[in-house]
């Protein structure tokens, strides 16, 4: 019974003040607000996808939040001897979970009956007049300037020192399967991958769940949905006016295609804004792939692998 998809991610910060306003500029939506807590939504029917708790000194990932399809898969994922009990999730949205740790000690909740909100307006996407394919006639294309309104919340990457480890617990524990496995040298040397829910759905988003590797365990980005890439340019160029500080972007990644862009929030953790990603079919074949500086990205800035997976450190 696998997780159908990723709910939502929860991260403590050092003013709550300060996250509520890159949140905002990065394109989420507050749902509901509390002296000590601030629920943000995205523009698509679901419930809040990310959760900013105030916790000077302890900023950081405090869960991941996958979501399940009933009730009875997590009374089955509350048998495992890392799980807790089924319990009530006490916020706005209510439901039910599930707590876990993974084999690094990386919070995780598989959660169920979370309360979903109705969407939000949205302009229509973009439409593209292609050098051998023009369907816009007389029509000016004129997006606003303005934060690029965030569709969902995409996918999670995880640094871990012990990739395989890991890899079986994701299977194991969360039912996903690899879309695509790195290896270093030689292909039995696995040491990262990317990894789809295995849901009900025909085709499924390459990646919910990502390992790289590292020297510690802990959150490498979170990634969120936009629109088109019209969205991803404009949101990034409102970033920048804002004054809030670039990691990497805008580009386009060899695995998974997407066009991406990558910034810091106040606590120095990494957030993406990411459009137009591949879809698999779920427990389809994974692809092997050598990682050098030349996997990351088609275009964009240069980006050598050492410094994307480089250990932490608040910016200044």
């Amino acid at each position: 019974m696998p997780a159908a998809d990723i709910a939502y991610v929860i991260f403590n910060h050092e003013d709550l003040d300060l996250a509520r306003r890159f949140l905002a500029d990065f394109g989420l939506v507050i749902s509901y607000e509390t002296e000590d807590e601030i629920g943000l939504r995205a523009a698509s029917a679901h419930s809040h996808c990310y959760i900013a708790r105030k916790a000077p000194g302890r900023s950081g990932l405090a869960a991941i939040g996958m979501r399940a399809d009933s009730l009875e898969m997590l009374r089955q994922v509350a048998t495992f001897p890392e799980a807790s009990a089924v319990e009530p999730i006490e916020r706005p949205g209510g439901g039910w979970r599930v707590r876990l740790n993974s084999p690094d000690g990386l919070p995780f909740e598989l959660v169920h009956g979370c309360e979903a909100q109705a969407a939000l307006p949205l302009r229509e996407a973009l439409r593209i007049n292609h050098g051998n394919a023009k369907v816009r006639h007389g029509e000016w294309q004129r997006p606003a300037f303005a934060p690029a309104p965030v569709l969902r919340l995409g996918h999670v990457a995880i640094l871990t020192p012990n990739f395989r480890r890991n890899a079986d617990w994701l299977q194991s524990r969360l039912g996903m399967a690899p879309s695509d496995l790195l290896f270093d040298g030689q292909p039995e040397n696995l040491l990262g991958g990317f990894f789809h829910c295995r849901g009900p759905a025909r085709w499924t988003d390459h990646h919910t769940i990502a390992l790289f590797p590292g020297d510690e365990a802990r959150v490498h980005h979170t990634s969120f949905e936009v629109l088109d890439m019209d969205a991803q340019f404009l949101g990034n160029k409102w970033l920048l006016k804002r004054g809030w500080r670039p990691f990497w972007g805008v580009g386009r990644h060899i695995l998974g295609s997407q066009v991406f862009d990558y910034w810091y929030d106040p606590d120095g953790n990494l957030v993406e804004h990411f459009t137009d990603s591949d879809l698999v079919q779920p427990g389809s074949a994974p692809g092997l792939h050598p990682v050098d500086d030349d996997a990351l990205a088609q275009w964009g800035p240069a980006m050598p692998v050492s410094t994307f997976i480089a250990p932490w450190r608040k910016p200044d």
